[in-house]
């Protein structure tokens, strides 16, 4: 009866998502609360997994032992499920403001508890099979979250976003049934579940690189991230979600369950798979910061912003080092909560003026000084200045470096950094510089947009300077996997 419980944050989404194009509300206030109840509700399931002794696991469906649905709480899972749901929170009151101007709420809302449901089943995926079945359904329920405004475009980018996460879904499958040939199980174990035995199977090196690069899609790694900025045409809060927690990082996820719960340290580097893969990482971090210096539509730059931040969490798994590892996973969760803030900051621009290019914001500031600042803090951790959250996590991924001799991983961060502020500051300078905003009164955001966004900007700072209990837990993670 325990072992039930891992269900309930899963499957209640699930029945919410069902419930809601069903109920006739008789105002978008109910339909609110029940919404932001929902999401509530199912962080408080997860809190209350925490207090229960002993593992947790449950066969949901089993005809073989490849096709096993089979869900497992460990401690990565929930990091990852906390993270998402938390944030989930926020961008659910943001959006009950900001969908009024786009319409089809209900539709949206539906999706929106649906993708939850589906994020937290891959955060407690027990096997790589229930992991893939469920990081499909993540493309299925984001797609008319993606095409929501119907528009030309809209369909386009989804069109796109459709093929290349199928591209991906068949790479990984490839690997997966070439994986279950040579080792006949598809668990998550910490330090992997491959044989010394059967790492000499020459087929090995191809099945990680065909499941990084499968899983790598929703990552966003260079050359498959072109589905991520055409995404930027979606509504603010599906663009939040895409890039700051459902999306890119369930393919982070995923990428760690296989690096660490399936090849583990040792495998990869008897096989170089590390080595094949870095290439792909530095080569996403560096044209990532390239791409976003020349974006003059703000979303597209965040966009590009974070392919390029996404390289700093992979460059911290492929080093392979508990420092690295943890700097990975604290990025993870850093840029997470970064990203979110700027992105909601540029839909709270974009519903008070109209405007969505960089050059039309110039005096913003001092219209929406709030929103403002919160941004200018927001990409100041993004950059890594101390002592913000983002200084910590580029700390360890640079101290991985140093540790594993590779000079050349701390140098690629900090030209990167450096590139970073040289498309953040801008912004920052062109909405505080005098000119049209100058004469304009202040007119913020409604208080549903800018309280999330207030919040999560302190929780930024605060990350930074408070970031030990978070990094106790993540190294105590790293510390059973290498």
């Amino acid at each position: 009866m325990k072992n039930l419980l891992v269900l309930l944050p899963i499957l209640f989404p699930f029945i919410m998502a069902l419930l809601i194009p069903l109920v006739k509300f008789k105002t978008k206030k109910k339909r609110n609360i029940l919404v932001s109840s929902s999401v509530i509700l199912n962080l408080l399931l997860i809190f209350l997994i925490l207090y229960i002794d002993g593992p947790m696991k449950v066969h949901l469906f089993k005809l073989n032992n490849f096709i096993d649905i089979f869900f497992k709480i460990d401690k990565m899972g929930i990091l990852f499920s906390i993270l998402a749901s938390t944030l989930w929170i926020f961008t659910t009151f943001y959006s009950m403001e900001y969908m009024e101007h786009e319409g089809n709420e209900k539709r949206f809302f539906a999706f929106f508890i649906l993708t939850l449901g589906i994020t937290v089943s891959i955060a407690y995926a027990g096997n790589l099979f229930t992991l893939y079945i469920f990081y499909e359904l993540l493309t299925l329920a984001t797609f008319p979250l993606v095409i929501h405004k119907g528009s030309k475009e809209a369909l386009y980018s989804g069109k796109k976003y459709l093929i290349y996460s199928l591209g991906g879904a068949t790479l990984v499958l490839f690997g997966m049934i070439l994986l279950f040939s040579i080792n006949n199980d598809l668990s998550f174990v910490a330090k992997g579940i491959i044989s010394p035995v059967a790492s000499e199977n020459g087929r090995l090196l191809m099945i990680y690189l065909a499941l990084f690069i499968g899983f790598g899609v929703k990552a966003a790694i260079i050359p498959f991230h072109s589905w991520l900025p055409a995404a930027m045409v979606a509504p603010t809060p599906v663009s939040s979600l895409l890039h700051a927690v459902a999306v890119v990082k369930s393919g982070i996820f995923a990428l760690i369950r296989v690096s660490y719960f399936i090849f583990g340290v040792d495998i990869i580097e008897r096989i170089n798979g590390n080595l094949y893969v870095s290439v792909l990482v530095v080569i996403t971090i560096l044209l990532g910061s390239l791409l976003a210096l020349h974006q003059e539509n703000l979303k597209k730059r965040l966009a590009y912003s974070t392919v390029s931040q996404l390289g700093y969490i992979l460059l911290g798994l492929v080093m392979l080092n508990e420092n690295a590892f943890t700097g990975g996973i604290l990025h993870l969760i850093n840029h997470a909560v970064i990203k979110i803030t700027l992105f909601f900051c540029a839909g709270a621009i974009y519903i008070k003026t109209g405007k969505k290019n960089i050059s039309d914001i110039k005096g913003i500031g001092r219209k929406m000084p709030t929103t403002m600042v919160c941004f200018g803090i927001a990409s100041i951790s993004l950059i890594g200045i101390p002592p913000t959250n983002g200084f910590v996590s580029k700390w360890y991924l640079a101290l991985g470096g140093l540790g594993a001799n590779k000079i050349l991983f701390p140098i690629i961060l900090l030209v990167s950094a450096l590139l970073t502020a040289g498309y953040l500051i801008p912004i920052i300078v062109t909405a505080f510089f005098p000119g049209e905003g100058q004469k304009q009164k202040r007119d913020e955001a409604p208080l549903k947009m800018l309280v999330p966004i207030v919040i999560l900007t302190s929780i930024v700072v605060i990350l930074g300077l408070f970031p030990n209990p978070i990094l106790h837990f993540i190294e105590g993670i790293a510390a059973k996997l290498i």
